[in-house]
């Protein structure tokens, strides 16, 4: 799955590049990753919140949100990823936030969202905690 900027759901081969914002979405074992690029901001934040919406409807037990490229974050990516951890609740779900940078996870430490959140250094280590999936 693949969103533009405002949200559009695009086909992964003709997927257009917005400038403030690149949302990518794919299914790994066990997981969503939700991979993001650019901004998020008041203009692009529905487009993130909407990718990880329909990672908490899909199959998977988890989704992982890997925020390595934002390049800006603020109190709107805060709620986004608040509403979104309230999302996965709702689901029952596992959400698992990757912020290796400053510029996400020093505004989730600063207002405390980042001791609720299950913060990760990197996709790998976010799955390497995920609940094994039982066979059916």
């Amino acid at each position: 799955m693949c969103f533009g900027h405002r949200g559009v759901l695009v086909n992964e081969d003709l997927f257009r590049e917005s400038p403030l914002l690149t949302v990518r979405a794919a299914d790994v074992t066990g997981a969503v990753v939700v991979s993001v690029e650019g901004e998020i901001d008041v203009d692009t934040a529905d487009v993130v919140l909407d990718a990880l919406r329909l990672g908490f409807e899909s199959g998977p037990p988890a989704v992982v949100a890997d925020l390595t490229e934002v390049s800006f974050f603020g109190s709107t990516g805060i709620s986004t990823l608040i509403t979104a951890h309230e999302l996965a609740d709702e689901h029952c779900k596992d959400f698992h936030v990757v912020a290796p940078h400053r510029t996400v996870k020093r505004p989730l430490q600063v207002t405390g969202v980042a001791d609720v959140l299950s913060l990760h250094d990197s996709v790998n280590e976010a799955l390497s905690v995920l609940k094994p999936v039982p066979s059916e």
